[in-house]
């Protein structure tokens, strides 16, 4: 695949602010078209998420062109879930400042302090993930930063449409809910021991 490295970020991050510029001049700008972009760029931080989460693992279960790009070019898939999450946080912090209620109202203490942990966890991912982050920090912190971040967001996830799941509504959430789930068993796929190959006699 021609798209490699750094651009992958700045097509995504580029193709998002796009679409919602484009969005906003035709439905306006109104709560109920600010929780329509929250709930998209949702959408694309958990498909970007997924795609990083689960690079190395995929690759080793279906070693394939697709798999191998994405294990190639895992850093700046993860750049570009930090990029999508963060316009997702705009957003967030747009309907709060020009459409505070009901939205604020609808959201517990408890969200706001473990999704502001995630965003802490999407910030120092970030700006590490690169290689003088880890010579600076060691590689055994670097691994244990991103390996508890991305755990952490991966819950974040599941509880937010786990909350969507149980209110109801939408049908797609279900789908949403069950693809987040089975992000966990393909990641810790890549722990299982190899198959010995088999020879013949």
């Amino acid at each position: 695949m021609k798209l490699q490295g750094w651009m992958i970020t700045a097509w995504v991050a580029g193709t998002i602010v796009v679409g919602l510029i484009l969005w906003f001049l035709v439905a306006s700008w109104s709560a109920s078209t600010i929780t329509s972009a929250i709930d998209t760029t949702g959408r694309c931080s958990l498909f970007l998420f997924s795609i990083a989460f689960t690079a190395s693992s995929l690759h080793r279960l279906w070693p394939s062109t697709w798999t191998q790009w994405t294990l190639r070019n895992r850093r700046w898939i993860g750049l570009s879930f930090a990029s999508s999450h963060f316009i997702h946080l705009a957003l967030i912090l747009s309907i709060s400042l020009f459409f505070p209620e009901p939205f604020l109202s609808d959201q517990s203490k408890g969200q706001w302090i473990f999704g502001g942990l995630g965003y802490v966890f999407v910030f120092l991912m970030a700006v590490t993930s690169n290689d003088r982050s880890q010579q600076w920090m060691g590689m055994k912190n670097w691994r244990r930063l991103h390996l508890t971040g991305s755990y952490w967001l991966w819950t974040v996830f599941l509880l937010t449409y786990v909350k969507h799941a149980k209110e109801g509504g939408e049908w797609f959430f279900i789908p949403l809910l069950i693809f987040t789930v089975a992000l966990l068993p393909v990641r810790l796929a890549k722990n299982l021991p190899r198959r010995p190959s088999l020879k013949s006699a």
